[in-house]
């Protein structure tokens, strides 16, 4: 005699009737294991949420930490490109009071939230660059002067520069010359500085030979920042060197308390 078995959807005989009980039977005894290794687990699950939870009310609440600009700590030292610490000693120029120098502005970004010092009049600009950074550019009215801004991936700021100028050799521009390669200790953190001449930039007006100073460094958020100043070379050099010296003066990273710098 056959019997239909629904399960597995056909029809059996009496033997084979036999093996099915005896496989349901074992199915069944698997599924109620399974039933209480589960049930233990969500009981130990719930012992250990419940002695959490009466823990955690005795924590005290979240604190954000705030932290105010250290002081600077004297000129750095050059690490061997044999042309000289270049341009180690600059100083922003006097502030006016209560406030950046009467040719600044302090501006707080929208967009990142850190907190610079740039010439007045200029024009903000963000770009995309490589790994979706965002790059800030402020502009000059006529595009001949640049304070550029972005954030570094790299390890340590010397890093990010030796990087850079690998990146450069590999492109083979012909124009490009390195002045200097120092390490100043002038911030919160490590820094470095390269200042260097190139005869094009790309998307940049030709203004002849171009005198830029890039200067890497460690906020005092722990994050590493990138701020380039960019300028014809015909003119000085000094420009440049201010630009990046005063917006460093007056740099604060986003989300981090800085006391405005004192008069000078």
């Amino acid at each position: 005699m056959r019997s239909y078995d629904r399960d597995r959807q056909e029809w059996v005989g009496r033997e084979r009737e036999q093996e099915l009980v005896a496989l349901h039977e074992r199915d069944a005894a698997r599924q109620r294991t399974a039933r209480r290794g589960a049930v233990a687990v969500l009981a130990a699950c719930g012992l250990a949420f419940g002695t959490w939870a009466l823990g955690w009310k005795d924590e005290p609440e979240p604190t954000v930490y705030l932290t105010e600009r250290l002081p600077t700590q004297g000129p750095g030292t050059d690490q061997g490109t044999g042309a000289g610490a270049e341009g180690e000693g600059d100083t922003a120029p006097p502030s006016s009071a209560g406030g950046p120098p009467p040719a600044y502005e302090k501006v707080v970004d929208p967009v990142k939230g850190f907190r610079l010092a740039v010439p007045r009049g200029w024009t903000r600009a963000r770009n995309d660059g490589l790994n979706g950074a965002t790059i800030l550019n402020y502009r000059s009215p006529d595009s001949t002067r640049r304070l550029q801004f972005y954030e570094v991936g790299e390890p340590t700021p010397y890093a990010s520069l030796r990087s850079f100028l690998d990146d450069t050799k590999v492109t083979k521009n012909a124009g490009f010359k390195q002045l200097s390669l120092t390490r100043p200790a002038n911030g919160p953190g490590p820094a470095a500085r390269l200042t260097y001449l190139t005869d094009r930039i790309t998307d940049e007006p030709d203004v002849g030979t171009w005198y830029v100073v890039d200067h890497r460094f460690e906020a005092n958020d722990g994050k590493l920042y990138a701020l380039t100043a960019y300028g014809a070379d015909a003119d000085g050099r000094q420009d440049e060197r201010e630009l990046v010296a005063t917006a460093l003066k007056w740099f604060c990273p986003p989300l981090t308390y800085c006391t405005d710098p004192a008069a000078d």
